[in-house]
């Protein structure tokens, strides 16, 4: 057991960035249990991200509009009267937030740093996952013959590359943040 010892800061970083995972994604879990039907359907956050995705198209110059999906819980995004893709509950990016906030928790040392750190770090994905929304339906609009490779491959790589960005900028620099 004495040969375990040298890891016991890495299974104290596991245990506590796994249960701080769990926690935080069943809070978001049973967020996502509640009836929104009636108002900000499918959810707030994802209701919010396709309202603000399509208005970030309009101020490029799109004809973009958005409506609900019937009986899915999802948005359509038109641009110019043609659907580009449905926004549904993983395109809001709550959970890659959740895992970004996970991991900075796990390596917390001062309370008031890391609060910071995490609020901009929300913003900075949020900000991320807006603007690729937004490439998204140019591409999909405009070049249609690499939606596969810029949904499936290039976009889930800039936004987690942008939290691993900032896990980096988290583990390597905590006291100038």
């Amino acid at each position: 057991m004495n040969s375990l010892r040298p890891y016991t800061p890495v299974f104290k970083f596991v245990a506590t960035f796994g249960t701080i995972y769990i926690v935080l994604s069943l809070i978001y879990y049973f967020y996502l249990q509640q009836d929104y039907s009636t108002s900000n359907y499918p959810d707030p956050v994802t209701s919010q991200v396709s309202y603000q995705t399509q208005q970030l198209l309009m101020v490029l110059g799109y004809d973009a509009q958005i409506s609900n999906v019937p009986n899915h819980p999802s948005v359509y995004m038109f641009l110019n009267k043609d659907i580009v893709y449905r926004v549904i509950e993983g395109c809001n990016a709550i959970s890659v937030m959740i895992l970004f906030v996970a991991f900075v928790l796990a390596f917390a040392k001062a309370w008031k740093k890391t609060t910071l750190f995490i609020f901009l770090g929300i913003v900075f994905i949020y900000i991320v996952n807006l603007l690729r929304l937004v490439a998204l339906a140019v591409i999909k609009y405009k070049y249609p013959q690499y939606d596969h490779i810029s949904h499936d491959v290039l976009f889930p790589a800039v936004i987690y590359g942008s939290v691993i960005l900032l896990w980096l900028l988290w583990i390597k620099k905590p006291k100038q943040i």
